[in-house]
């Protein structure tokens, strides 16, 4: 009884966080931090504030994961609801993917280089613009360690959801479809997610992206570190 009623805990309180982290959004300068992220952070110093074990955060923790398949569905709305113009489109996104493959590949490999990385935490870092559980299997296809693609692979989302349309809003790019394509190619679910912030095309651009640079990305990267190694 006493686990069930710390599960049910753990719950309430990782929700009611998520809730004040949308609230918090609200500030103007706070508002470009998707508040999934903000929740993450606060969640992490109360557990250090009150010397909460993973392991007990986790046992409430992972039946919200386990939802986290479900809302998955919810990602297809904007899909139907703009599935005429993706199907115009389906050229050009997929002509961007590609690119946009191809460039955040080669970008990790020719820094890398340039600094006299590692090779393993160069590997480990050439999956970073995919989503976390297939970045951890091209980590593996191609020698990487997967620690450190979960951490960079994290990062980059971070960074895309906080500062994505900052910076193409700073380039003058406003057409929504382009976003959605830049979005979706190198910031994965958290940048998908904030695209739903903006506008269901947006958001359906990028669902639709970051699948397909999943998929551009397993086929790609180990032909292109085939070729250069």
């Amino acid at each position: 009884m006493e686990n069930i009623f710390i599960k049910i805990l753990i719950i309430a309180i990782t929700i009611a966080v998520y809730k004040m982290s949308s609230k918090i959004r609200e500030i103007k300068h706070l508002s470009v931090i998707p508040p999934v992220i903000l929740c993450a952070v606060i969640i992490y110093i109360l557990n250090a504030l009150f010397k909460v074990d993973y392991n007990v955060y986790n046992s409430g923790g992972k039946i919200l994961t386990f939802l986290l398949g479900p809302a998955i569905i919810a990602f297809s709305l904007p899909l139907i609801k703009n599935l005429k113009v993706l199907q115009k489109n389906y050229s050009i996104i997929l002509i961007g993917v590609c690119i946009s493959t191809v460039f955040a590949v080669l970008s990790v490999v020719c820094v890398a280089l340039l600094l006299k990385a590692n090779p393993d935490i160069m590997l480990s870092i050439v999956p970073k613009a995919v989503t976390t559980p297939v970045a951890i299997e091209i980590s593996k296809v191609l020698g990487g360690k997967p620690e450190i693609t979960i951490l960079l692979t994290i990062f980059s989302g971070m960074f895309g959801a906080i500062f994505g349309h900052w910076i193409l809003k700073g380039i003058n790019v406003k057409n929504n479809l382009a976003i959605g394509v830049a979005i979706g190619s190198v910031s994965h679910v958290l940048g998908t997610a904030k695209c739903y912030d903006e506008n269901s095309l947006q958001a359906a651009v990028s669902t639709i992206t970051l699948v397909l640079s999943c998929v551009t990305t397993a086929l790609i990267a180990p032909l292109i570190i085939k070729l250069i190694f």
